[in-house]
């Protein structure tokens, strides 16, 4: 099992929302019994409440390896660090640019 990837506020809410579906979907599978619906809501919510309780959600987990796989850089890197310069050279790139664009002065 992979380390936590989920927060703890979202952690409270699966766990909240689990509860709810689990509940709900035992009062309608005991009411129609013969629907299998109910049964797959119950083990979906069930899945939630323990996704949770661990704080690790397994497709959260497959999201960002493709992510990081597919894309050039590190999305859950230092934003300031994009192509893997250091970043005294991205500093020193946006002070070029910040002086050769000027912004023209606003009159009233």
């Amino acid at each position: 099992m992979g380390k936590q990837n989920i927060g703890t506020i979202n952690a409270l809410v699966r766990i909240t929302l689990g509860l709810f579906f689990i509940s709900y979907g035992t009062v309608k599978a005991t009411k129609r019994p013969w629907h299998q619906r109910y049964y797959i809501l119950i083990l979906a919510a069930a899945m939630k409440v323990a996704e949770g309780i661990v704080r690790y959600c397994p497709v959260t987990d497959m999201v960002k390896k493709q992510i990081n796989a597919n894309l050039p850089f590190n999305l859950f890197s230092d934003p300031t660090n994009i192509e893997g310069d250091s970043p005294e050279d991205n500093q020193s790139s946006g002070e070029n640019q910040s002086s050769q664009s000027t912004n023209p002065p606003v009159t009233d």
